[in-house]
């Protein structure tokens, strides 16, 4: 049952700070790749730390187990509650395929359609690009991809952003985990077929050279300027222990089409009371595109209860020479909280992480932002908010929780669909879970006056998810979401689901909606169109997969031989975390024969295994 709630709004307080410039720099033309050639050789690797050595807990995982507690005691005492009086018509599923394969945990995916109707589709290492009808057109791994530039290893959470203005298409992924290796990769298509040539760029992890790398990328375009948010963590810890804070940069987006030098903006000085404002989300245009400001949102993601809410603002463009960065504190009377993980049928948890803001959107004067959020019930939910008319010094904030007794919700993104400036309709997608239903994906509609349908089930899980060597496993990271901005009403997503295998699968679907108050172009549409399979990914048996302990974290390297011991191809070289790893690569490449896999750990082999292909 879902509940939902919209409470009065409060406003701008003050403003956090006085207005910031940036830091200005270039980057100069680095290469080219044709995403169609197929004369790279491709092995796909892939490494999953799977067990972590022991080490203390973090504060927030000390929340999350007393926040699964409380649900487990709660269970009992729900009480069930809908008292909408109304409610909007679900999405409809229109078609659906399978998409990137699962290569590792978790599945961050996203996903850009063009109006022609090329679509390329992201996860964690690879990029494909289908057509509308499912038909596989390319496929790269992240590390082919990127390698006109170099070599790299573990490149990590990619996004991809269609650019309907000019017809392009922008990649953005990060390599490397230290401060000495961390690369952000970002890649502008030439033309508008993504199949074709790419301009390729390699900017510094490490830009103020203070020992930090960058994680965490998401992405988002105005209409002259790329606009990418990091966040910045110290060297050998993860996010939950080694933040120090966030970074937002601007970059001219069409030099980055032409393939000339790169001229860019770097925000690093963003703080509330001379604290660093953790993980920022910039705000993505619905239907058009402007250069006037630019939004931003962050909140207070680890707590278990609050109500602050941050909104950044960048005026101007970066070609301008005098855009200002400024902050402002907003407070809603809808407070957010920490959630608890989601539950699989096996017992198993999946991890919701933080409640920091997953995905932003700005139609004319209305913003909408989704989070991973606690719900009434004790389980994990979606926090949808909304800001109007944050150009005025009172814009004004509500929310709505999106929750059920029986169900979690996880990982949201969300796009306007409407058409003309008073036009707010918008898609809401989040994956979802339970003790009797495998992770899937779930779809909600959202109409004009912010009322939220019940869901449409857009792809049934088929199995637990079940990687990790521990009670918890990775839910995903974010989830992708386009409108077809030609085809108004529509809208394209990429999200996981758990497989047969126990592993993640990605699920590419159209959805449209059945809101024909005023819409007449579609009435035709039937409302279940059955999904097609097509193309089937790769099978994960088809990739050879190793498991090596690390006792200590190590630069590790991991190559190929022959049996003489002459080097072949090296898979891997970057440092890795202490405990259970698991790697795993496409051996098709490999000619008949016998080779060696060799695992090197700071200049020892620690492990070798033969690799027989027929």
């Amino acid at each position: 049952m879902r509940i939902s709630f919209v409470l009065p709004f409060l406003f701008a307080v003050f403003f956090l700070n006085a207005q910031q410039t940036p830091q200005q720099g270039t980057i100069a033309p680095s290469a080219t790749i044709t995403l169609s050639d197929t004369a790279h050789t491709d092995f796909e690797p892939s490494v999953t730390n799977i067990q972590e050595q022991p080490k203390p807990a973090t504060d927030l995982q000390n929340k999350k187990a007393l926040l699964h507690q409380q649900r487990i005691k709660n269970k009992a005492d729900i009480k069930k509650n809908d008292a909408r009086s109304a409610k909007p018509d679900a999405p409809v599923l229109l078609s659906g395929f399978n998409g990137n394969s699962a290569q590792g945990t978790p599945n961050d995916n996203h996903i850009a359609v063009s109006n022609n109707g090329w679509m390329v589709s992201v996860v964690n290492t690879n990029i494909r690009v289908f057509d509308t009808a499912g038909v596989l057109k390319s496929n790269k791994s992240l590390t082919v991809f990127a390698q006109p530039l170099g070599s790299f290893s573990q490149n990590s959470d990619p996004r991809v952003i269609y650019d309907p203005d000019n017809d392009r298409f922008i990649v953005v992924f990060f390599s490397g985990v230290v401060s000495s290796t961390n690369k952000i990769i970002v890649a502008f298509s030439k033309t508008g077929d993504p199949t074709a040539q790419w301009n390729l760029y390699q900017l510094p992890g490490n830009y103020l050279n203070d020992t930090t790398w960058s994680d965490y990328p998401i992405v988002s375009i105005s209409k002259h300027d790329l606009f990418m948010t990091f966040n910045q963590l110290k060297d050998g810890q993860g996010w939950q222990t080694g933040f120090r804070y966030s970074i937002i940069w601007q970059i001219d987006k069409q030099k980055g089409y032409n393939g000339d030098t790169l001229t860019f903006n770097h925000w690093s000085n963003i703080q509330y009371n001379n604290k660093p404002v953790w993980s920022i989300c910039p705000v993505m245009e619905g239907a058009a595109f402007t250069d006037s400001v630019t939004y931003f949102l962050s909140v207070r993601p680890s707590d278990l209860n609050n109500d602050s809410v941050f909104l950044h603002t960048i005026t101007n463009t970066q070609k301008s020479g005098i855009a200002t960065l400024s902050t402002r504190l907003l407070k809603t009377n809808t407070p957010y909280g920490l959630a608890p993980n989601g539950i699989q049928p096996s017992g198993q948890q999946l991890a919701t992480n933080d409640a920091r803001v997953l995905h932003a959107i700005i139609h004319n004067n209305r913003i909408y932002y989704a989070q991973n959020c606690i719900t009434p019930y004790t389980t994990s939910g979606i926090y949808l908010g909304r800001i109007d008319n944050p150009t005025s010094l009172s814009p004004t904030i509500t929310g709505q929780i999106i929750g059920y007794d029986t169900l979690d919700l996880g990982y949201p993104a969300i796009t306007n669909i409407g058409v003309g400036p008073n036009d707010y309709r918008s898609f809401l997608v989040c994956g979802y879970t339970s003790d009797k239903l495998f992770s899937g994906t779930t779809a909600f509609y959202i109409d004009n006056d912010g009322n939220v349908s019940d869901p449409l089930i857009v792809k049934q899980g088929e199995g637990n998810v079940n990687v990790l060597a521990d009670s918890i496993e990775r839910w995903g990271d974010y989830t992708g979401i386009q409108r077809v901005y030609n085809e108004p009403f529509t809208a394209w997503l990429a999200h996981s689901y758990g497989r047969t295998n126990q592993v993640h699968g990605t699920w590419i679907a159209k959805i449209t909606t059945a809101d024909t108050g005023t819409i007449t172009n579609i009435k035709t549409v039937s409302p279940s169109i059955p999904a097609k399979v097509f193309p089937n990914p790769v099978a994960e048996t088809d990739r050879l997969t190793v498991q090596f302990e690390s006792q200590k974290g190590a630069h590790t390297i991991i190559q190929l031989t022959d049996v003489s011991g002459k080097i072949l191809h090296k898979l891997f070289d970057e440092y890795l975390k202490a405990g259970v790893n698991q790697f795993s690569f496409n051996p098709q490449p490999l000619p008949s024969g016998v080779f060696v896999l060799q695992i090197i750990e700071n200049g020892v082999v620690i492990k070798t295994e033969r690799v027989v292909m027929r």
